[in-house]
């Protein structure tokens, strides 16, 4: 077989390999990706996780630093108190719940869990705090409150959503007396980050659905109304917008938008949800390629692209040593 053929051969299987890889397995493919980095380079593409010698969830970011994000933590710690419900030890929640615990600035009206490290992008000084960050660790709280029916606790939950009202402590962002968009990233000008919106919204209504708390829903229906109103504005082409500072969601988050537009589909319908849900679901079942075509992210195309060539070099020189060891006929060697 000649060398031409070989060359198309291996490109044509490794083409269809890396595109049904991608189509199912993206954001898989880009989390291995990132721990294979932090561990041959030191530090990830972006970010990471790892864990303190206590087993509490760290962030290794392509700085190379290393910290601990309270995002993450209070995510983990909502995980274990699920599976202390169905039974399993409480250690785990207790040890997540108490490191929230310790880091929470309690002041008289408000309670703030805090950064203590930068994050440029957003243009975040610490220490700062999130909407985002303050909702998750809210129901932590609450959920340890609950364990515990400790009146104490549940109180900082409370204060906790306080800091989440417009003009508490700038992390919400009031469009008019019923609309509110509450900032992932504080900003005088919201930066408008949509997957950290809509997670903020879904944890309103959960501590709505633990407490009663009347706050808590009004949050949640002014909340709702924002995400009605700028939902369009993250529209491109049938995929989303990350942010609306510019930024082009990759493809998990893309898919995390639809499902929390799914899940707050659950709690109260809507259209508007629905159209965008179903027209991004709908995007992105097209092949990769094409997404490429439409949704044009470099880093995406670059990754798919390096992924493709390393996979054709490989599979040429396995065709090419096959080809070579085929020519010797043992019985006239």
């Amino acid at each position: 077989m000649s060398k031409r053929s070989l060359i198309l051969i291996a490109a044509a299987i490794s083409l269809l390999f890396v595109s049904v890889m991608w189509q199912f397995a993206e954001p898989k493919i880009y989390s291995w990706a990132e721990r294979v980095a932090a561990t041959i380079l030191g530090k990830p593409f972006n970010q990471t996780s790892t864990q303190d010698p206590r087993g509490i969830p760290m962030q290794i970011y392509n700085t190379g630093e290393t910290h601990y994000n309270p995002l993450f933590i209070a995510h983990d710690a909502q995980d274990a108190n699920v599976s202390r419900r169905m039974g399993a030890k409480p250690d785990r929640f207790i040890l997540l719940s108490d490191w929230l615990l310790e880091n929470i600035v309690e002041m008289d009206s408000i309670a703030l869990i805090q950064y203590d490290f930068d994050y440029p992008k957003y243009k975040q000084k610490a220490p700062w705090s999130s909407a985002l960050t303050q909702a998750v660790t809210m129901n932590a709280i609450a959920a340890r409150a609950g364990m515990e029916r400790n009146l104490q606790m549940l109180n900082l939950a409370r204060k906790m959503l306080e800091s989440l009202k417009p003009g508490a402590a700038g992390l919400s962002y009031a469009l008019s007396d019923s609309v509110v968009w509450f900032m992932e990233y504080p900003a005088q000008t919201p930066y408008y980050a949509l997957s950290g919106m809509l997670t903020t919204l879904l944890e309103l209504y959960y501590y709505y659905d633990q407490t009663r708390d009347p706050l808590a829903m009004e949050l949640f229906n002014h909340g709702y109304n924002a995400v009605l109103q700028k939902l369009p504005e993250f529209d491109y082409h049938g995929y989303s917008y990350y942010d609306l500072n510019g930024s082009k969601a990759g493809r998990g988050y893309h898919q995390r938008h639809i499902k929390q537009l799914g899940r707050l589909m659950e709690i109260r319908d809507h259209n508007v949800l629905r159209y965008y849900r179903n027209r991004w679901q709908h995007a992105d079942s097209y092949p990769v390629l094409w997404q490429m075509l439409f949704n044009p992210r470099p880093k995406r195309i670059a990754a798919f692209t390096l992924s493709f060539l390393a996979l054709a070099c490989l599979l040429y020189l396995l065709l090419a040593a096959t080809q070579k060891s085929g020519k010797i006929d043992p019985e006239h060697s």
